[in-house]
């Protein structure tokens, strides 16, 4: 009797299956074609952007090999087609790397397009530091030192990636500016730094040992030195300062 049961209730079981599957049939099919085709449709994605971005990679090495070679025209073309790419990464590295290229012959062009970086809010912070502080040194290169300070301002908050080179940068300009008060200052600000590069507060000691000469001496043509500082790294670590060299040569009067 008990066979006779269980035997009953099996087919019960399976008739509940079959009526379920008949209902539900047509969504469990569509769901699973949904999901092999969206598991397929992300390999090809990632596929394709893994040989997006090499062939971009292998692009951007040429263009720096055209502007190694001296092969500035060239070398112009090939980033600005990066960053017309849209390749995320490079087309962002393109537009700073064109820009240090187009400086070589036409600064007020390089400074427009590194601007154009720094003011872009679709490009990351850092990257726009970068793009500032670079800006800023062409324009004082121009002799334009209130943009160059109204560029470097910005820079020199409690946590700016580069406030040291802006700092730096700053108290050089002055210096050259004979605004030795202020160069003093911001020599004074490098080196009560705990935080500054070690190799950073060397050089603001040998800024401070010319800036004391130039103040005790009667400023002569071309008697103030030209130094040309170094970049710490976005860590704040300058890798140059193992032994730091500091490159000094008389400015030319204009």
């Amino acid at each position: 009797m008990s066979d006779i049961f269980r035997e009953v209730d099996e087919e019960v079981q399976r008739d509940q299956v079959e009526n379920l599957w008949k209902r539900f049939q047509t969504p469990v099919i569509v769901a699973a074609v949904l999901i092999v085709a969206g598991t397929g449709g992300w390999s090809y994605y990632k596929s394709e952007r893994t040989k997006a971005a090499e062939a971009a990679n292998v692009r951007f090495l040429a263009a720096v090999a055209d502007a190694d070679a001296g092969k500035s025209a060239e070398a112009v073309a090939a980033f600005d087609a990066i960053a017309k790419s849209g390749q995320p990464g490079y087309a962002t590295l393109a537009r700073l790397r064109g820009a240090e290229e187009i400086a070589k012959s036409d600064k007020a062009k390089a400074i427009e397009l590194l601007d154009a970086v720094s003011d872009d809010k679709k490009v990351d912070s850092l990257t726009r530091a970068v793009a500032e502080l670079r800006s800023a040194m062409y324009t004082m290169e121009l002799g334009d030192r209130e943009k160059s300070m109204m560029k470097l301002g910005p820079l020199m908050t409690e946590n700016g990636v580069f406030r040291f080179s802006a700092q730096e940068w700053t108290g050089l300009d002055a210096l050259e500016d004979k605004d030795f008060d202020e160069a003093e200052r911001v020599f004074n600000l490098l080196l009560s730094d705990p935080n500054a590069p070690a190799g950073m507060r060397q050089r603001a000691q040998a800024y401070q040992g010319l800036l004391h000469a130039a103040r005790g001496v009667k400023a002569k043509a071309g008697g103030i030195t030209s130094i040309t500082p170094v970049v710490e790294s976005a860590d704040g670590q300058d890798p140059a300062d193992a032994g730091v060299t500091v490159e000094m040569k008389p400015i030319e009067k204009k």
